[in-house]
């Protein structure tokens, strides 16, 4: 029976998630190079953000309307492969920004493009 979840994989992706969350709390805009040409992002309150969405996700990452984050802790994660050259984590995140603790289960999925990761999707989900 094939190996469901990858050490190996979990690994290397939950390092991509680490830098991007590192990034978020630099700016928006240095998530900017770790994410594909066209991502799709799910965030709490039925928000889908993309390349061609109304704001695009490049244009809301980069206007002066984005707050960094403080700071974050990821925990609990796991990743499937999706193919040769693909996989999704999901894990929860604490993060904090402007003294407001943040609380989600997220998941991304990761393709390698060249010998480089890129995040494709990001999705977060509330949780107490």
């Amino acid at each position: 029976m094939a190996e469901i979840t990858s050490p190996s994989l979990t690994a290397t992706l939950c390092d991509h998630e680490h830098r991007a969350w590192s990034a978020l709390c630099t700016s928006g805009a240095a998530l900017l190079p770790l994410l594909s040409p066209n991502p799709v992002m799910i965030f709490p309150g039925g928000v889908v953000l993309t390349a061609t969405s109304t704001p695009s996700l490049q244009g809301s990452l980069k206007e002066g309307t984005f707050t960094p984050w403080e700071s974050y802790t990821l925990s609990h994660d796991e990743s499937v492969p999706v193919g040769d050259s693909s996989g999704i984590v999901w894990y929860k995140v604490e993060a904090k920004r402007q003294g407001v603790v943040f609380k989600a289960v997220c998941s991304s999925v990761w393709t390698r493009e060249e010998q480089t990761w890129k995040m494709v999707s990001h999705q977060q989900t509330l949780i107490d």
